[in-house]
Formats: structure tokens, sequence, C-alpha cells
């Protein structure tokens, strides 16, 4: 019996040993950090100005470590967009590279968002992780972010000639502005003021009705503004017009003030007719508070006139047909 259990002693202590040294001998290494983007998608508007992307760990690696990213989408950087087309936005972490530092989980691309005057349809900012200078940290499915930018709040100031009994206005062209104060709070005529402070011609002009302005809500300051309707060319006596002043908000026109008018061809003020004077014939006024424009106001149309000034004072700029409409105005167009 004693025999027995020692042999059954013996061959237990011998599993034992097998099996804890075959445990060892299968060891797996350690599982390598996990790197992904935060979120996958993400939903902004022009106006948010600021965007922090985090790339996280799951956790934290023993060294520094560079993530190489790439940008696409419609929307464009300061950089990609150059001096060809105005820029969407710009980053301002370092340039298509992160690090995260040793023992740190986050790291973060930072955009600043253009706020601007282009009224426009959804645009999207896609951010892909290219590449990580360190074979011990593992790329998961989640190396890409989709951003849609939506367009930002602001007032859609819309002129339209061809409207009333006889809109058959084939030969007429106007040429719509803004109006806002200037350093002595006197309203002035102008095509747009930007961040910068320098005269902006982004104005959307065309010799086909409609022509518009976009004026967003974070750019423009609180106080008086205006607007102009001059009487370029064309042979119509009475010429009906109309300003329609949309307030958007979420991208839907939640608001709208409407404002005729009629000119004579006394009223023509041709770009060619070097006369004298300083400013266009103010035709609406309006106020900007907080978030919202209101008290508009339409004055006397001038017995003669619609553009005071020489041809050199004020750059018009004409681009813009029907077809190339925003989709929000063409549906505003559509509801009429």
């Amino acid at each position: 019996m004693r025999k027995f259990s020692v042999l059954l002693l013996s061959a237990f202590t011998l599993t034992s040993f097998v099996f804890v040294f075959t445990s060892c001998d299968d060891d797996e290494p350690p599982a390598k950090p996990k790197l992904a983007f935060a979120t996958s998608e993400m939903t902004v508007k022009e106006s948010d100005a600021n965007l922090q992307i985090q790339v996280v760990l799951d956790k934290a690696a023993s060294e520094d470590i560079t993530i190489e990213y790439s940008l696409g989408g419609t929307a464009k950087d300061d950089i990609a967009a150059g001096s060809s087309l105005p820029a969407d936005y710009e980053v301002v972490s370092d340039y298509l590279e992160l690090e995260i530092p040793a023992g740190e989980t986050t790291g973060i691309i930072e955009l600043d968002l253009y706020s601007d005057t282009d009224f426009e349809d959804d645009e999207t900012i896609e951010i892909s992780i290219e590449d990580v200078d360190s074979e011990d940290i593992e790329l998961t499915r989640d190396d890409e972010v989709n951003i849609t930018v939506k367009q930002e709040d602001g007032l859609i100031v819309l002129l339209e000639w061809g409207v009333g009994a006889t809109p058959a206005y084939t030969d007429v062209d106007m040429d719509l502005f803004l109006w806002a104060p200037n350093t002595s709070d006197v309203l002035v005529a102008i095509q747009y003021v930007g961040l910068s402070g320098a005269a902006n011609t982004n104005l959307q002009g065309s010799t086909v009705s409609p022509e518009f302005f976009f004026l967003p809500t974070a750019l423009a300051e609180d106080g008086p503004l205006g607007v102009s309707c001059a009487y370029w060319g064309g042979t119509k006596e009475p010429m009906n017009f109309q300003v329609s002043f949309i307030e958007i908000v979420n991208g839907d026109d939640v608001a709208t003030e409407e404002k005729g008018f009629t000119y004579t061809l006394e009223n023509i003020n041709e770009w060619t007719n070097e006369t004298t004077g300083t400013d266009l014939q103010l035709l609406v006024t309006f106020n900007k508070a907080g978030a919202d424009f209101k008290d508009f106001v339409a004055l006397d149309v001038p017995a003669s006139g619609s553009r005071m000034g020489s041809s050199g004072e004020i750059t018009k700029k004409k681009q813009l047909s029907n077809s190339g409409l925003p989709n929000s105005i063409q549906q505003f167009l559509k509801k009429k």
C-alpha cells in the first residue's frame, strides 16, 4: 500500500511539473496597444470655429509614437486650396502628423473652420490614419473619421427682377450690394467685409435674375445694415423687382421678409458712365441683433439714378447663372 501511494505521488508530481513546464513554454506576448479615432462620424457647422478630433490608444505605449494621417472630402484646407480656391478650414496642430507621448493615450488633431460668405450645400472632411512609426502599435478598423460640415446660420439677401404682371425682362441687368457701417458708424456700400477687414469680392452676381449674397450670423456685427439694387441696363419701364431677406437656421429658412420696388429708365446707371458721387442709392435698411435680423424698412425709390459713383469704385462680379444656385435657394424659389 505504501509503495502504491509513493508511486501515485511521484506520478502526480511529474504531471504537475510537465504541466507547469508546458504552460510557461506557451505564454503569449502582451497585446499591442490599439490605435483608433474616438469617433468615426461627426457633424458640425462652419460657425463652430474650432474642432478637435481625438486619436486614442486603448492603453499607453512605452514610447513616443508618431502618426501620419491624410485629409480628404469636399472641403479644402488652406494648404491644399492654395491661392486657387477659398479654403474651408485650417489644420492648426501639426499638419498631417500627430504625436502621442509615451505613457499617454490621446492625441488631438485640431482644425479651425472658416466662417464665410458662401452659401453652400453640406461639405465633408475625411481624415484617415495612414501609418504609425512603431510596430508595437496595432491599427484598428476605426482608422477614419468622416466629418459633415453643415451650412452656418445667416441671412440670404436675394434680388429678383422680372416679377409682377410682365416678368419677361430679357435685357435687364441689376446688381446687388450690401451696406455696413464704416469706422464712423456711417452706412457705406460695400460688397462684403471679411475677417481680415479687406473688401471681399465674393458677392454673387449674374446677368440673369436672381442675384444673392449670404451674410453669416457669426461674421456680421450687431447694428444697422442696408441693401442697394443698381439698375445697370435694359429697356424695361416700369421695371419691377423684389428683394427677399431669408433667415437661415440649421439649414432651413425660418423667416422671410420681402420688399417690392419699381424702377423706370431714369434709374439706369451703367457701369461705363463715369458720373460723380460717392454712394449707391440705399433701398432697404435693417438691423442685426445677436442671432436675429430684423426691422426691415423699404426706403423711397429715387426719381433718377440707382448707382452713384464711378465704375472703378466697386468691382462687379458676374459669374452665377440660375443653374449654379445652391439647392437651398433653388428650393426657396420653388416655394414661391
